[in-house]
């Protein structure tokens, strides 16, 4: 069985698209002292249902088997998660020809505030500094969001993730994740702040940033920083998203398998849940919504000993709580 790589699966903690979204499996019996890093992020077998023979997921087993053992027991042995790294009151970036840093939270609140974008919060990992920010422009229905990552020594790489979402549909969708998923899965999707949506895509990729879909600060003065970001979000963003304000215009593109909100090759479940709620609440047929959403839904298998649902039961089991939170919510 081909293994994939740690680029090609769904989202793990920290969330920016690129290389802060997986990471390594961890070694039980690896010696913690450089061997095991101070972050663990499980990488997970994604399939789509029916692509393997039994005898690819049993070896595919026994490769879990082989690298956690009991995956209680393993899970128990790691060390306590440190609490969230302090946020800085700065983030220095140095600029080509510069003879001091900038600080990136007021440059990108000054530069997004160009393009309608408020600051909405923030985040710190080892490995990166997170700022997300929210459409002025966006509908009570909608809302739009722009999150941005800096990564390297010192923050010179910037990295940008659009997404957005009706509220309800998202949050439904997490309860989904909780409820349906093994566990696993579960404390990712707990844990992720409001201005990363189920429907997202890499602004970077969109926009032909250099440097893996990243820009080098290093290579930009203030200036033209400022312009590349603003002119990407203006062409792709607000160009093709700013009408996108109704249940139905975010049904659509939920539901179709188009730039720049291609579908994962190994599907997503999560925004599965959200497209069953929004076409529930249009009142699309069920029928329809499960020969739509079942070829969408990935096969996301745990380690052993674990339960997932097929995609057929995923999809009945979202079409059916979301025909009831509506109900809940109307009555």
């Amino acid at each position: 069985m081909t293994e994939p790589k740690a680029g090609d699966l769904p989202n793990a903690a920290p969330p920016m698209d690129g290389s802060a979204k997986g990471g390594a499996i961890g070694n039980p019996s690896a010696d913690a002292s450089g061997q095991i890093a101070r972050r663990h992020h499980i990488d997970h077998i994604v399939a789509r249902p029916g692509r393997l023979s039994e005898a690819e997921r049993a070896q595919g087993a026994a490769i879990l088997e082989r690298e956690f053992g009991d995956y209680e027991r393993f899970r128990r042995s790691l060390p306590k998660e440190e609490p969230p790294t302090k946020l800085p009151k700065t983030i220095p970036v140095w600029l080509a020809g510069a003879k001091k840093p900038i600080d990136l939270v007021d440059f990108l609140n000054q530069t997004l505030a160009h393009v309608g974008y408020a600051p909405i919060g923030r985040l710190a990992y080892d490995s990166m500094n997170v700022l997300g920010f929210r459409a002025l422009w966006s509908s009570p229905i909608v809302e739009h969001f722009i999150e941005f990552g800096a990564t390297g020594r010192p923050n010179e790489y910037l990295q940008a993730s659009v997404s957005l979402r009706h509220p309800p549909a998202d949050a439904f969708a997490n309860e989904a994740q909780l409820r349906l998923l093994p566990a696993a899965y579960r404390e990712v999707y707990a844990q992720q702040p409001p201005w990363q949506c189920k429907m997202h895509f890499d602004l970077g990729q969109q926009a032909a940033w250099e440097a893996r879909s990243r820009l080098d600060s290093a290579e930009y003065s203030a200036t033209a920083l400022a312009q590349r970001i603003e002119e990407s979000i203006r062409t792709i963003v607000i160009t093709k998203l700013e009408a996108i304000k109704s249940i139905k215009s975010l049904f659509e593109i939920c539901v179709r398998d188009e730039e720049p909100f291609r579908w994962f090759p190994w599907g997503d479940s999560s925004r599965v849940a959200a497209a069953a709620y929004l076409g529930r609440k249009l009142g699309r047929d069920p029928a329809w919504l499960k020969s739509t959403l079942v070829p969408r839904t990935g096969r996301f298998k745990s380690p052993p000993n674990t339960s997932a649902p097929t995609a057929e039961e995923y999809v009945d089991r979202v079409i059916h709580d979301a025909d009831a939170a509506l109900a809940g919510a109307s009555g």
